[in-house]
């Protein structure tokens, strides 16, 4: 999701093809007419495998890559795109379409980049930072982005975790300062990247691997975690023992799981069954606050809104727009579908 565009839904998509010229896509939601429309396209070098945006900067995103020796991170800048009626096949053969303007690498990574998490900062905070995680399958490394453009982004410039076994998913933890959240195997732990020190830890959190971790936007301590086990679980860190609660609705692995940033209710899962689920978690959402904690009936509230069925393929990759209500997932075939929260539950939202 293109998270600093404020005013429109935006959302950039990476291909990675073997054979072709791979490419960013920047796509559009227009929702008056129910449209969706791809408004710029750019050249990529390699394989793209992960992609973040800036949650304050809309023309400044990071891709993870790979040219065939080496896995790469790069800082882009968009520059002013080229139109998808405007660039051809021919044109796209020629290698005719808008450039991204390098930015800076973040280097000295040995294996594969198998995430990258971009810091989402509310809009106006001026106390923090922007900053970039990204990890292979044994370390997890820290970025801080305000030291511009020219600075160099190396092994000795950022923050680096000990060697961890199995790292396969992680995300900010939005509420403490340089500190992430790590899913190794099926084990989770949150890392403070100023003392590099593990903190709380969540022993087989889940039966097999974790794919994704996405914490609560507005309740400190609370994460949600999708795994292999075809299961979603909320927890409590500080109540580590079990989950909150759980979630079934995928007939194969979930791959992804997240909050809305807004009305922290709102949870997307999706899974390799080709499906997107909509839910409703109000016991476990602030939106509770004290009307359903400790009612014996407080899971009540919680309910799937919708399963979207638009894909034929795995589904790897959801996000929400700028906005509360709109969102995009993608899938292994290359198919971005565009949907929005029915406006049955938004007005029990919002009324």
């Amino acid at each position: 999701s293109r998270l600093g565009e404020k005013e429109r839904h935006q959302f950039i998509v990476g291909t990675h093809s073997l054979k072709e010229k791979n490419e960013i896509h920047l796509i559009e939601y227009k929702e008056e007419a129910e449209q969706v429309e791809c408004i710029g396209l750019y050249s990529h070098p390699g394989e793209i495998w992960q992609l973040e945006s800036s949650s304050c900067v809309k023309d400044l995103f990071a891709t993870a890559y790979t040219e065939g020796k080496g896995w790469k991170c790069t800082l882009w800048k968009a520059s002013e795109a080229q139109s998808a009626e405007d660039a051809t096949v021919e044109d796209s053969q020629a290698d005719q379409l808008a450039p991204l303007i390098h930015i800076a690498d973040l280097s000295g990574h040995e294996g594969p980049i198998t995430g990258l998490r971009w810091s989402v900062l509310d809009e106006g905070d001026e106390s923090s930072s922007e900053s970039v995680v990204t990890f292979d399958s044994k370390r997890a490394r820290y970025w801080d982005l305000t030291k511009g453009a020219d600075a160099r982004f190396d092994e000795n410039s950022c923050l680096k975790t000990p060697e961890i076994a199995n790292l396969s998913a992680g995300c900010f933890d939005p509420h403490h300062d340089k500190t992430f959240i790590i899913a190794s195997g099926g084990n989770i732990e949150s890392w403070d990247f100023r003392s590099l020190k593990a903190g709380i830890t969540v022993q087989q959190a889940h039966q097999e691997r974790i794919l994704d971790v996405d914490y609560n936007p507005n309740r400190p301590y609370h994460i949600v975690t999708a795994g292999e086990d075809m299961i979603t679980h909320f927890w409590d860190l500080r109540k580590p023992s079990q989950p909150l609660c759980s979630l079934g609705g995928h007939t194969h692995w979930v791959s992804a799981a997240r909050f809305n940033r807004y009305h922290d209710q709102l949870l997307l899962t999706a899974g390799t069954d080709s499906n997107v689920n909509l839910w409703s978690m109000v016991s476990v959402s602030s939106a509770p606050v004290g009307e359903f904690e400790g009612n014996v009936n407080e899971k009540e509230g919680d309910k799937l809104i919708k399963k979207y069925e638009g894909h034929r393929d795995s589904v790897y990759s959801v996000a929400w727009s700028s906005d509360a209500w709109v969102f995009a997932s993608l899938s292994y075939d290359g198919t971005v579908v565009v949907n929005s929260v029915p406006q049955s539950e938004k007005y029990k939202i919002l009324l």
